[in-house]
C-alpha cells in the first residue's frame, strides 16, 4: 500500500503506539492530543509477553526493562493466612517468558520519545469532537472549530471516553459494581519480581506490583491497588486514613510501611470500571483501537497490553492489503477472537474476586488452588495470565500476535489468515 495521511487522535498508549507503528510502515502520521500537554493517567501496569513483544518491534523493550520491574511470578492468597489462590511462573509455559511492571509514566516517556525520534507531529489542546467524509477523505474537528485534514485513515485511540466513538452512537457502558484506587510509592522490601495479591472475601482485593522506577529517578517504586464496591469509591474522600490502613494491614501486614506513605485522600486515584465492545469498530476511513473499541473488568490486567496488539496489527494489515476497505475488515478479524477471549475471561473471573456475591468467595477458595495442580489447568492458566490465549482452545506465542517481527515478515497468524 502507498504511504497513507493519517490521523489519531488520542495520545496514550494505543495511540502513540499505533502512530509509531504506522511510521515504521512508511505512513505520515499526525496524532491529535485533546489536553495541553499530553501525559500519563493512572500508577502501574504490567507488561505481559504480548505488549513486550510489540515493544521489540518499536524497539523498546530493553529501555522498557530498564525502567520497570522483571516479573517472574504472580501470587494470590485469601487474607493473611487463608487458602493459596494461585501461584503461577510465567516460565512453565516458555524458557524466558516474562512480564514487566512499569509505572505509566515510564512507558508513556517511551512511546512519546519513539514517536518524537520518528518525526511524528503532535497537535496538543486538541479535543477532537466531530469527524466528517468518513467514506471518502475524513476531516475531523476540535472543540474550538478548528478543522484538520482531509486524511486518508483516522484512528480512534481516543480511550474509554472517546468523544469520536460516543458521537457515532457507541453502545452503552456496562459499568462494573466494584471500583478500585490506585496509588504508587516507594518499594519497602517488597519482592521485586512478583505481582502480588491479597484477598477478603469477593469484595476487596489488594494489591502490590513493582514498577520499577522513573526515567530521572532511580527510586525504586511500588503500585498499589485497594479494590472496593462503588459505593464505598464514592464515599472515598470521606474515608478515615487511619482506619482504611488497619482495614489493609488486618488482610496484609506487609502493606503498612506501603500504605503509611498515603496520608492524603488525592494520592489515591479512584477508577471506575466498565464492559464496553464496538461490535463493528469501522466507520469508512475511521477505525477505532484500544478502549475506544474494547473496555473490560482490569481483572487480568490485559488493558495496555492489548491496546498495544491493535497498533502492530492495524499496521500490519495496512501493509499486507492492498486497500484500505480491504485492510480494515482484516485487522478487525485478526483482533476480534484475542478481544472477545480476554473481555469474557475478565468478566468471569471478575465474579471470584471482585463481586458482592456470598458464594463466590468461598468456590474460588475451594477450587483454584486444586484446579492450579492439574497440569493442563495449570498451563492454560499461565497462558491467559500471559495474554497468550486466542479462545477457550486456542493460544499463540507472543510474537505471533504481535505482528510483523523486526525483520519485516508478516506473522504466521496473518499468512494464515492470506491463505
Amino acid at each position: 500500500m502507498v504511504s497513507l495521511s493519517i490521523a489519531v487522535v488520542g495520545a496514550g498508549v494505543a495511540g502513540l503506539a499505533a502512530a509509531s507503528c504506522l511510521a515504521d510502515a512508511g505512513h505520515s502520521v499526525v496524532v491529535f492530543e485533546r489536553f495541553q500537554q499530553a501525559k500519563p493517567v493512572g500508577a502501574g501496569l504490567l507488561l505481559q509477553p504480548t505488549g513486550l513483544a510489540v515493544l521489540e518491534r518499536l524497539g523498546l523493550r530493553e529501555e522498557a526493562a530498564a525502567l520497570g520491574s522483571r516479573i517472574e511470578r504472580l501470587y494470590g492468597r485469601c487474607g493473611p493466612t487463608g487458602p493459596l489462590i494461585f501461584d503461577r511462573r510465567y516460565d512453565e509455559l516458555l524458557p524466558g517468558l516474562h512480564g514487566i511492571g512499569i509505572h505509566r509514566a515510564s512507558l508513556f516517556h517511551l512511546l512519546m520519545k519513539a514517536a518524537e525520534a520518528r518525526g511524528i507531529a503532535l497537535e496538543q489542546a486538541a479535543d477532537i469532537t466531530e469527524i466528517s467524509g468518513t467514506e471518502s477523505r475524513p476531516v475531523i474537528e476540535d472543540s474550538t472549530g478548528r478543522r484538520h485534514g482531509p486524511f486518508d485513515l483516522v484512528v480512534d485511540a481516543g480511550g474509554a471516553r472517546s468523544r469520536l466513538r460516543d458521537r457515532l452512537g457507541a453502545p452503552q457502558r456496562r459499568a462494573y459494581r466494584h471500583g478500585a484506587v490506585w496509588g504508587v510509592g516507594r518499594d519497602t522490601g517488597f519482592v521485586r519480581d512478583a505481582l502480588q495479591q491479597r484477598y477478603r472475601t469477593a469484595r476487596f482485593m489488594i494489591g502490590v506490583l513493582p514498577v520499577g522506577r522513573l526515567p530521572h529517578d532511580p527510586t525504586p517504586l511500588n503500585a498499589f491497588f485497594w479494590s472496593m464496591p462503588v459505593e464505598e469509591l464514592d464515599r472515598w474522600h470521606q474515608t478515615d486514613l487511619t482506619a482504611w490502613r488497619a482495614e489493609v494491614a488486618a488482610i496484609w501486614r506487609e502493606t503498612e510501611p506501603l500504605t503509611r506513605q498515603f496520608t492524603q485522600h488525592g494520592q489515591l486515584t479512584p477508577a471506575r470500571y466498565a464492559q464496553l465492545t464496538v461490535a463493528e469498530p469501522i466507520r469508512g476511513r475511521l477505525v477505532m483501537i484500544g478502549d475506544a473499541w474494547h473496555q473490560t473488568s482490569p481483572q487480568l490486567g490485559q488493558g495496555a497490553n492489548m491496546a498495544l496488539l491493535d497498533a502492530a496489527a492495524l499496521a500490519d494489515a495496512l501493509t499486507l492489503h492492498a486497500t484500505i476497505d480491504a485492510a480494515l475488515p482484516a485487522f478487525v478479524a485478526q483482533r476480534r477472537n484475542h478481544i472477545r477471549f480476554y473481555q469474557m475471561a475478565s468478566t468471569v473471573l471478575t465474579q471470584f474476586f471482585q463481586s458482592h456475591s456470598r458464594l463466590t468467595g468461598p468456590m474460588r477458595n475451594l477450587t483454584f488452588g486444586p484446579m492450579g495442580r492439574l497440569p493442563w489447568l495449570r498451563s492454560e492458566m499461565v497462558k491467559t495470565l500471559a495474554g497468550l490465549k486466542t479462545g477457550p482452545f486456542s493460544w499463540s506465542r507472543p510474537e505471533d500476535l504481535a505482528g510483523q517481527a523486526t525483520t519485516g515478515q508478516p506473522s504466521i497468524a496473518f499468512q494464515r489468515q492470506e491463505a
